[in-house]
């Protein structure tokens, strides 16, 4: 009997064919064009690393695939025309829009609500950063907090939640006009942050969202500034069912450890613009 000969990862890397769940045939290529990546590790182990990110890679889109046939189509974006922070907000019983931006839809509740779970868990002082349907603001004070504190930029919304807040009379509620940017410097400490403001125009959306990694990256440094010992930062993560490696680094830089939860029975309509799935991780970061 012939021996076997042991496989290599370069040989694998070098290939770079992979069968994802679906027995699908991918292929991935890595071009390495300057050849110093992990130059410094030994090549098997080099092999190793990187045969690995791209099995990660495989498997990614196969999940993704899968969920995109049980999730929605979704509708297309509509360019934010107007200074949001100036124009009229239209309600209904499904959602906020705000000059053909969808602001917050109904199918949210069951992520807000483990939000709220989260950013009350210590029944302490809450803030909340974009006060949207108050679909998250509702479900804080039904867990009972010491003080809820929101941060809304837009007046129509502003009067929504002074509206809203004459159900909690026995609850202290402040509501801060203002963008979250100008506003949170003048505010104390918190056992609690829930952050899921909109971009307010389109400058905005560019830096935070298609130049950056992830929104939260602008906010995590004033979270850690106005957030007490042990306190927690909980946000719209957009990660359907999992949190991905960048996404954890990011969060590591500023926080101690992650709690996930995913949300299931999310029912987005089919033109939602902004979510297709029917699943979202929940998070609480401690600081």
């Amino acid at each position: 009997m012939a021996e076997e000969k042991p496989r290599r990862y370069e040989e694998l890397l070098a290939n770079a064919d992979l069968f994802n769940r679906s027995g699908e045939h991918v292929r991935l290529q890595l071009t390495d064009l300057t050849g110093k990546y992990l130059s410094r590790v030994n090549p098997t182990l080099r092999a190793f690393e990187l045969w690995r990110m791209m099995k990660e890679a495989v498997a990614d889109f196969d999940d993704l695939q899968k969920i995109a046939d049980r999730g929605v189509s979704g509708g297309d974006r509509v360019v934010i025309d107007v200074d949001l922070r100036n124009a009229s907000a239209h309600y209904d019983d499904k959602e906020l829009v705000i000059s053909g931006q969808q602001v917050m839809q109904a199918w949210e509740q069951p992520l807000m609500v483990q939000l709220a779970r989260y950013a009350a868990r210590s029944h302490g002082d809450v803030l909340e950063v974009g006060f949207g349907m108050g679909l998250s603001a509702t479900a804080v004070l039904n867990e009972g907090v010491r003080s809820y504190t929101v941060i809304e930029s837009n007046p129509e919304v502003q009067a929504k939640a002074h509206s809203w807040r004459a159900q909690f009379p026995d609850t202290d509620i402040r509501i801060v006009p203002g963008r979250w940017q100008d506003a949170i410097g003048a505010l104390g400490r918190f056992d609690g942050i829930l952050f899921d403001p909109y971009p307010v125009n389109e400058q905005e959306l560019s830096e935070y969202y298609f130049d950056s990694t992830y929104y939260i990256e602008h906010f995590l440094p004033h979270a850690v500034e106005h957030l007490v010992d042990g306190g927690l930062l909980t946000f719209y993560t957009s990660e359907i069912n999992s949190l991905g490696r960048g996404h954890q680094r990011l969060l590591f830089q500023y926080f101690r450890s992650l709690e996930l939860t995913v949300v299931g029975g999310l029912t987005p309509p089919s033109d939602c613009a902004y979510y297709f799935a029917d699943t979202m991780v929940a998070l609480a970061a401690v600081r």
